[in-house]
């Protein structure tokens, strides 16, 4: 896979407007590791040709779809908000309730 090298700055955090009325710079976090070094980081584009998507991938790609989909029509529904909220409230794994409905709709997608 051919891929390009570039090198960036080693931001903690950033958010908002910062790059002019263009760009829309929503927020930035680069943690380091091992495996990528400080300011570099690899970009690259898939040879569809010689490697395309796997029916693995692409099941998965349907499944996510359909789950985010129905965890949008679910937390759009007042009538499992009550519900759903007071469930998310009385966990501490999830971050956000979109997390934790999306989590739910993930274990129900098969059964």
């Amino acid at each position: 896979m051919a891929g390009i090298v570039t090198y960036k700055e080693p931001i903690e955090s950033a958010s908002g407007k910062i790059f002019g009325h263009k760009s829309q710079f929503i927020a930035v976090h680069r943690p380091w590791s091992e495996k990528r070094k400080n300011g570099t980081c690899a970009q690259g584009q898939r040879d569809l040709k010689n490697h395309p998507y796997t029916e693995k991938e692409l099941m998965h790609r349907a499944k996510f779809a359909a789950v985010a989909a129905a965890t949008r029509s679910r937390m759009a529904d007042p009538s499992q908000a009550a519900a759903d909220m007071m469930a998310f409230k009385a966990q501490t794994k999830y971050k956000t309730l979109y997390r934790y409905v999306f989590r739910q709709e993930w274990n129900a997608y098969e059964g």
